[in-house]
């Protein structure tokens, strides 16, 4: 994500003057579009104490829109009844299991499809019973398995794939990674923060 100079400067707590200054003699990496300095986020030198602030902040803006959000599976525009369809983890992991499923091409051998295909299953079952969990400790186990199996399932792809791996086994790792690991593993650090604030 490209940020503006006055934007950077708001997440690194300085001026956008002194952000100009750091860009303009290269202690900063950014580029200039239309004249105008332009930095990627992720090359922002940030404090593990802003990197944690900004993601609270993101986790905040995303538990508010789950909120006023109502469920898939509502029956009324008022109800709120949520269910695991409306995890975005569970969703995406099952969109790629649906592929692998369907998936007519030569490469990935058939084993290494139905591995994963297996591993993937077993992961969306054990994220199931995650969310259906009131046992916390419970609960985080689960989370865990189930981000294992989505790891299993990237690697039983991987390993019978070239390198740099190609379409589909591309797109299906990354959604795999980037999505379904990564919800998981959000859904693992919040049940993980319950834990604390308990004890």
């Amino acid at each position: 994500m490209e940020l503006s100079v006055r934007e950077a400067a708001t997440l690194m707590g300085r001026s956008p003057r002194t952000v100009r200054a750091q860009l303009a003699r290269g202690d900063l990496p950014g580029i200039k579009k239309n004249g105008q300095w332009r930095v990627r986020r992720r090359h922002l030198p940030l404090t593990e104490a802003q990197h944690l602030a900004l993601q609270n902040k993101a986790q905040s803006v995303r538990d508010a829109v789950e909120k006023a959000l109502p469920s898939r599976i509502a029956r009324s525009s008022g109800d709120r009844t949520k269910s695991i369809i409306d995890l975005e983890a569970f969703r995406s992991g099952a969109s790629v299991l649906q592929s692998l499923r369907t998936f007519q091409g030569a490469t990935p051998p058939e084993s290494a499809l139905r591995g994963a295909e297996q591993e993937l299953e077993e992961a969306l079952l054990a994220l199931s019973e995650a969310v259906l969990q009131f046992d916390r400790p419970l609960k985080l186990e689960a989370l865990n398995r189930s981000r294992a199996r989505v790891a299993r399932a990237v690697a039983l792809l991987l390993l019978n794939a070239d390198m740099p791996p190609r379409e589909p086994i591309l797109g299906w790792v990354r959604q795999l990674e980037g999505e379904v690991a990564a919800g998981i593993g959000g859904l693992a650090r919040w049940v993980d923060r319950l834990r604390g604030q308990r004890s």
